[in-house]
């Protein structure tokens, strides 16, 4: 079934979309059209939230639909709409892998932004893998890309690398959605959300859960982790809640915590994660972080990793039963510092922070409109 899929898609990119392109574009280009596209969500994803919001002034046409849940004419529609539109846009804003923008041979005006939606660089993806991209797949996902804005310098040649783009398309402006990090406001906000939709959190220590997917994303699974006996061996002090991938929200509601990851960061006081580039944002609020990775042997075999794993300044896990253990150590490790010299740790974190999240200041949006200001017809 999802081969079918795959080749009526590879179908419509390489037969349909572009003749509809083509046929559009002997048009000129309207000047300050930006196009806003996603085929992961009914509306707009909070990759773009900031981006959308900094570009006053412009014709911007938002274009949302979830190609997995919607009927194949719809997902038609929506994609020869969108390609008689981007044969005359000034540019084109997306954030995960979205077929119609490469569907073509673009015209040398149209600057393609490619928002992603991961800082630093962890787990191997795109090209550099064999979970993401189907051997059946013909062509390159990610062509006509412009730009690729990431979290630091560091991040460049994974990117390019994985995304099959020259290193000048990529660039270390920063990664949009992450400068409400450094907005207080934004984070007391996501306190009284949180604490309104938890109010059996009060005066508790929370920690989180969110654990990245394996395999693949048409097939993903969740590694195994009894979150009731992390409970009870954590005891009535502590209030534990889990966060999974969004391709699995609907899998696992009735154990899925119905807050974002990100707007549980400025909550939690301890974070249990894996192989997500998550990782990398949560570092930014100097929490205390554990890594449960009971496949990692295998995990690094099959994926593998832009880096090494141990770098990671967190309190890494191999077995289920050593992790309330680790929880408590690294929450007083961080808050009491009795367990070991928190200045060194602190150090290590802050390092590995600059080097792959030096981008990530809060100003990185407005990096990204300096950019299309720059580059394209306003």
């Amino acid at each position: 079934k999802l081969q079918i899929k795959q080749y009526i898609k590879m179908f419509a990119q390489n037969c349909i979309l572009p003749v509809c392109y083509n046929l559009y574009r002997r048009k000129p280009v309207i000047p300050g059209l930006v196009i806003f596209a996603d085929a992961h969500h009914n509306s707009r994803p909070q990759n773009m939230q900031l981006l959308y919001e900094k570009l006053g002034g412009m014709q911007i046409v938002e274009m949302y639909l979830d190609y997995q849940q919607a009927p194949p004419l719809t997902v038609l529609r929506h994609m020869l709409r969108f390609m008689k539109l981007y044969a005359q846009a000034s540019c084109v804003v997306i954030c995960d892998n979205f077929l119609p923008a490469a569907s073509c041979r673009k015209r040398k005006e149209t600057r393609v932004i490619q928002l992603w939606h991961a800082c630093g660089a962890l787990k191997r993806f795109g090209y550099d893998t064999s979970d993401d991209i189907p051997v059946q797949y013909h062509g390159n996902v990610f062509q006509n890309i412009d730009l690729v804005p990431v979290s630091s310098e560091k991040c460049v040649k994974p990117f390019a690398s994985a995304m099959r783009l020259p290193a000048e398309c990529v660039q270390p402006l920063g990664v949009s959605r992450t400068d409400v990090y450094f907005q207080d406001e934004w984070k007391e906000e996501c306190r009284r959300e949180f604490y309104h939709a938890y109010p059996e959190a009060q005066g508790k220590k929370i920690v989180l859960w969110a654990p990245t997917f394996r395999g693949n994303p048409g097939a993903p699974e969740l590694p195994e982790l009894n979150l009731k006996n992390l409970q009870e061996r954590l005891g009535k002090d502590w209030l534990v809640l889990c966060r999974v991938h969004p391709h699995m929200h609907e899998q696992y509601k009735a154990m899925d915590c119905r807050i974002s990851t990100e707007r549980l960061f400025p909550v939690i006081d301890v974070l249990i994660a894996d192989y997500s580039s998550l990782i990398f944002e949560f570092l930014l609020f100097h929490k205390p972080l554990v890594l449960y990775a009971p496949d990692l042997t295998e995990y690094q075999e099959k994926r593998g990793f832009y880096l090494d794993f141990n770098q990671i300044p967190g309190y890494l896990v191999i077995q289920e039963a050593e992790l309330p253990e680790a929880v408590e150590k690294e929450y007083l490790a961080y808050h009491q510092g009795k367990i070991y010299n928190e200045i060194e740790k602190c150090k290590e974190r802050d390092s590995f922070v600059e080097l792959y999240m030096s981008g990530c200041d809060g100003h990185s949006t407005d990096r990204i409109v300096d950019y299309m200001k720059k580059e394209i017809q306003i």
